[in-house]
């Protein structure tokens, strides 16, 4: 980092001992030297609506960890959280901390505005219900899900399978998906490992692929006022 470059705080709420490391290494890459990370934890036991209920409820107290290092933003990098909650995380959040509160889902639904595309196809690590909220949540933001594919055959709450996602497995299934329609791709889990196979998922996936974590990194530097021209998401949109 430059002497006189100026310094940003990003504080980050992932799930309390996750074995996902992707999370860590993307914002690793994508956040600039200037920018520091803090990670606060909160507890999901399932990956389901009860559990990412519990999840959401410990959040006031998981931001309350960031106090002492006055963060200039909050991520919650939670998908399906943001889907089910997403303005109740932001408002109550934002209130309590006094500080700008990124979500995935509603910034993923500002992208898609964006990009002025209203059909989407999505690859989840996530079981039926917590497919159906997805898709619900588009659909109310005039965003029609074309595809939902699961990567698992038999998706369900396993929090430690879906930490640990592999990346073969998920090109292996967004290789064999029909995208006729949709105007983008969305990889719902930030646990989602796609720097190994993003060549080949963009030489079959012809359409803008999004996913969670790039676009919590492009909305955050956005925020911030910090490029974005190095985040392979940025292709997609005009940058300065």
């Amino acid at each position: 980092m430059e002497k006189n470059q100026k310094r940003y705080v990003v504080g980050a709420i992932n799930v309390t001992d996750s074995q996902s490391t992707v999370i860590a290494e993307e914002f690793k890459i994508g956040f600039p030297d200037n920018v520091e990370i803090f990670m606060a934890n909160a507890p999901l036991e399932q990956v389901s609506y009860e559990g990412l209920m519990v999840f959401l409820d410990a959040l006031p107290n998981a931001v309350d960890e960031f106090i002492d290092i006055d963060p200039d933003i909050i991520i919650v990098p939670s998908m399906t959280g943001s889907v089910i909650k997403g303005y109740e995380i932001v408002n109550i959040l934002e209130q309590r901390c006094g500080r700008p509160v990124i979500v995935p889902a509603l910034e993923m639904k500002e992208r898609l505005k964006e990009l002025c595309i209203d059909r989407i196809a999505i690859i989840s690590a996530f079981d039926v219900e917590l497919g159906l909220l997805e898709q619900l949540f588009f659909r109310n933001h005039e965003i029609e899900v074309t595809n939902l594919i699961n990567v698992f055959d038999s998706p369900g709450g396993d929090r430690l399978k879906i930490d640990r996602i592999d990346s073969r497995l998920v090109l292996e299934k967004a290789m064999q998906a029909d995208y006729k329609g949709a105007g983008a791709v969305i990889f719902d889990s930030p646990t989602y490992k796609l720097h190994p196979i993003i060549k080949e998922l963009k030489s079959y996936i012809r359409v803008p692929i999004l996913t969670v974590n790039q676009v919590v990194i492009y909305s955050t530097l956005k925020r911030l006022n910090l490029p974005v021209n190095h985040l392979p998401i940025a292709e997609y949109f005009c940058t300065d």
